[in-house]
């Protein structure tokens, strides 16, 4: 086993939320698709089309008003979310660094039920997600950024000739 999670944090812009984090859930990724029908064939394929849209989970124990006041911006009033994980290889004996960005919007915020003295955790839900960048001890494995229309993955710029012929045709 190697890769196992020895610590996280969670910085809302400039606010490290790691005395009250109660838990935080990156984007699920995932591809749309476009089904493609053979004539005369019998079978169906269906290829990888645009990357849907991202949303991040996170709940914090008590409802702390700096993050609760982000929810109602407008977009181009971006968020900036900030994601780090310390990684441990068991095997190999070593520390591995992660870093997930994000920037959207808080589109949701739950706020906490409050029984007697004791209050959930405030649930908070980010979307409009328009840039995603995970990297793992230095290594790019996912930049995704709507406005510059950039995919890279696994170190590799998929966009690079989709906008070098777009810029042509311009």
């Amino acid at each position: 086993m190697d890769r196992l999670i020895f610590g996280a944090n969670w910085y809302v812009d400039t606010l490290n939320t790691h005395l009250s984090l109660a838990s935080v859930q990156l984007p699920s990724l995932a591809r749309a698709k476009e089904t493609f029908v053979t004539g005369g064939g019998f079978f169906n394929l269906e290829v990888p089309d645009a990357i849907e849209g991202l949303e991040a989970d996170f709940s914090l124990n008590g409802s702390d008003e700096r993050v609760r006041g982000l929810f109602g911006r407008e977009a181009g009033d971006w968020t900036s979310f900030y994601y780090y994980e310390r990684l441990r290889d068991i095997q190999e004996g070593r520390n591995l660094g992660r870093v997930v960005k994000l920037k959207g919007l808080i589109d949701t915020v739950d706020q906490p039920t409050a029984t007697g003295k004791k209050g959930d955790a405030a649930q908070y839900k980010v979307g409009t997600i328009v840039e995603y960048k995970d990297i793992v001890d230095g290594k790019l494995i996912h930049h995704m950024e709507y406005f510059s229309n950039r995919l890279i993955v696994d170190g590799v710029n998929y966009s690079e000739e989709n906008n070098r012929l777009l810029a042509i045709a311009g």
